[in-house]
């Protein structure tokens, strides 16, 4: 999984993910996949930027095996029990595949 980290300064034209919390949302998802033993069939890296800023929110896209490179905004706090939940169904999914 990809994920935007960029950070602009206060007043810059376009708002950044960096500053919409996608750094605690990146540490706190890298825990608990290493507390599931997941870390390595996924890895979340993160980019300098996706080309979507949004008001609110971190841009991700899942790519790779597990992925369809589809590149959407998530609530960083609200949306991560549901971003864990479908990496593991991801991850499910290409175990039964294998």
């Amino acid at each position: 999984m990809v994920m935007c980290d960029h950070c602009r300064p206060a007043g810059a034209p376009k708002p950044s993910c960096g500053n919409h919390g996608a750094e605690s949302l990146r540490a706190w998802l890298k825990g608990q996949l290493v507390e599931e033993r997941l870390w390595g069939a996924v890895r979340v890296v993160t980019a300098s930027c996706l080309d979507i800023c949004p008001a609110e929110g971190v841009t991700i896209s899942m790519q790779g095996r597990l992925g369809d490179g589809s590149v959407r905004v998530i609530d960083p706090e609200g949306d991560r029990s549901a971003l864990l939940d479908e990496i593991r169904q991801r991850i499910g999914a290409e175990s039964v595949q294998s």
